[in-house]
């Protein structure tokens, strides 16, 4: 299955990236060089002298030995945010997300690449963490009292998650705000929901949102979309803001319902030999206007439904330029449940733009044609907020939501 840059939801919410396999990593060490053998070696070594002759044997743990090498040997590749390693909880509570259902507070979280800091994309509609007023934006500094900041977020998910029932204190700093807050949450059962859309008649417009691009969403959109025209619907928000990705077949199918030819993405490998991806020729509406809004916690699928709707020049993206993730992940099972996901591809846009963002590519991520940027504070408002509150065209405009207010305004110049 190919998986991209995809979302824990506490489960905790991470950009990860890629294409998921199902091989088996294990045994001897398989090298490819001298040099490789040597300093493989030269591992073995410092693990067997530890393992006889430390003197403190009780405090020798060979789990967390192994996973602090592993973690080291894939830190020091500076793919952050891609390439990475997941215990065996970690790989089970990402399966079960990315089903549908997963049991844990419903955050949609990322990793700030540069300060390290876990912010709150969004809490998951109806879920603990949105019941007890988690907001985008929230920083979080602890869990049940132990300072998470600068952690990575494999260590914090390990802190999150629990059982069906517990309780985990989260605390964040909002901004704006001098003091912290602590909020106790019950870990839950979670059924995602991963797309919620709202038809707004005065304006025949329908706000189309994918939360991640999970089994099934694609199927999702067209019912919700083909409903939408039948009340009337001739013109499309597709938000995409906040989706930190999914399965990539999920990308390829959603951008194939509004392109009639023509490629979603090329994957480019280690040679540099690209395979282009085209769509799959079930388009349900090429001809509708239609904005797409993006924002730097759009992610790997994400960018790539948005690169090609762009490119193919079906769409019109509105926001600001997306995270910048393009690596196609490879996952390796451990023994123990365990994963590596190793970073064996590349992802470029139809036209060959590379969307990773990296010290040799610091342009990266699908810029947009009409760049928006939303305050901090300002709220990102979602097709689930609008049909609670049975918001007409003028409210929605007067929300404060700065993207989606000239997404509507373009569509109907």
């Amino acid at each position: 299955m190919v998986k991209t840059f995809g979302i824990i939801a506490l489960v905790i919410a991470a950009f990860l990236g890629g294409w998921f396999g199902h091989e088996y990593f294990g045994g001897s060490f398989i090298t490819q060089s001298s040099q490789s053998r040597e300093y493989s070696q030269l591992f073995q070594q410092a693990w067997n002298q530890i393992d006889q002759n430390y003197v403190n044997r009780k405090d020798v743990n060979y789990q967390k030995m192994s996973y602090a090498a592993i973690n080291a040997m894939v830190q020091s590749l500076g793919d952050t945010g891609h390439t990475r390693f997941m215990d065996a909880q970690t790989v089970q509570n990402e399966n079960q997300q990315l089903s549908g259902t997963f049991t844990g507070v419903g955050i949609y979280l990322h990793q700030d690449t540069t300060t390290k800091k876990l912010i709150v994309t969004a809490p998951i509609p109806n879920s603990p963490a949105a019941k007890a007023g988690l907001k985008p934006n929230d920083t979080i500094v602890a869990v049940n009292g132990t300072n998470v900041v600068g952690k990575d977020v494999t260590a914090v998910s390990t802190l999150i998650q629990g059982k069906e029932g517990t309780s985990v204190d989260i605390t964040i700093q909002r901004p704006g705000e001098a003091q912290t807050r602590v909020f106790k949450l019950v870990r839950a059962k979670i059924d995602v929901p991963n797309v919620y859309s709202y038809y707004i008649p005065e304006d025949h417009t329908v706000h189309i949102q994918v939360i991640q691009f999970a089994n099934g969403i694609t199927d999702q959109v067209k019912t919700q979309l083909l409903q939408a025209k039948r009340e009337g619907a001739t013109k499309i928000v597709l938000d995409l803001r906040g989706n930190s990705g999914g399965y990539l077949n999920e990308a390829i199918n959603l951008t194939s319902l509004f392109v009639k030819k023509g490629n979603v993405l090329l994957q480019q490998d280690s040679s540099g030999n690209r395979t282009p991806q085209p769509v799959t020729g079930n388009a349900i509406d090429t001809t509708s206007k239609m904005v797409v809004l993006v924002d730097g916690n759009s992610a790997s699928a994400a960018e790539i439904v948005a690169g090609a709707l762009k490119e193919n020049n079906r769409a019109t993206l509105i926001g600001e330029t997306t995270f910048g993730t393009g690596t196609v992940l490879q996952q390796f099972n451990l023994a123990d449940g365990s994963a590596l996901l190793i970073g064996t591809q590349e992802w470029l846009t139809p036209d060959g733009h590379f969307i990773r963002k990296d010290a040799t590519n610091p342009n990266g991520g699908i810029h947009p044609n009409i760049e928006v940027k939303q305050s901090p504070t300002a709220p990102i408002l979602s097709p689930n907020d609008e049909a609670q509150n049975k918001m007409t065209l003028q409210q929605i405009l007067n929300s404060g939501d700065l993207q989606l207010k000239a997404g509507l305004e373009y569509l109907s110049k």
